[in-house]
């Protein structure tokens, strides 16, 4: 959930989303509106995209959470044929495993399909 303090210090936010579905991050687009006769109200314009626009307000603050609260480890796979994809950890990595399984959310320059799951090495992993 979005603290009045995360809205205004904030750059990015992310929509709650699943542990392993597509990420919607939203990025400030002016700043915190705030009043003195309501210290609790805020409302911080917010802009997805190319054409998409909103606000954060008391309201839909439990529907957004800052990237660093963030419960999923998105991460960027850059394969050995130099393909490039990104997507969601969805393993349990335990201490010294060289390999996890990661589900890819953005396909990029990789043969793998948005959706599917991927073991790759942990060399070839980056942490967003």
């Amino acid at each position: 959930m979005l603290t009045r303090h995360d809205a205004m210090t904030a750059d990015r936010f992310h929509e709650d989303h699943e542990p392993a579905g597509k990420i919607y991050e939203w990025r400030r687009n002016g700043a915190t509106q705030t009043w003195a006769t309501r210290p609790d109200d805020f409302r911080t314009p917010v802009k997805y995209g190319h054409k998409s626009y909103g606000q954060i307000t008391p309201a839909n603050a439990h529907t957004f959470h800052t990237a660093g609260q963030c419960p999923t480890r998105h991460v960027r796979v850059t394969g050995p044929d130099s393909a490039e994809w990104f997507g969601i950890v969805v393993s349990n990595q335990f201490d010294g495993q060289v390999t996890v399984t990661v589900q890819v959310t953005t396909r990029g320059t990789s043969k793998h399909r948005v959706g599917s799951r991927v073991d790759v090495g942990t060399v070839d992993i980056t942490d967003l």
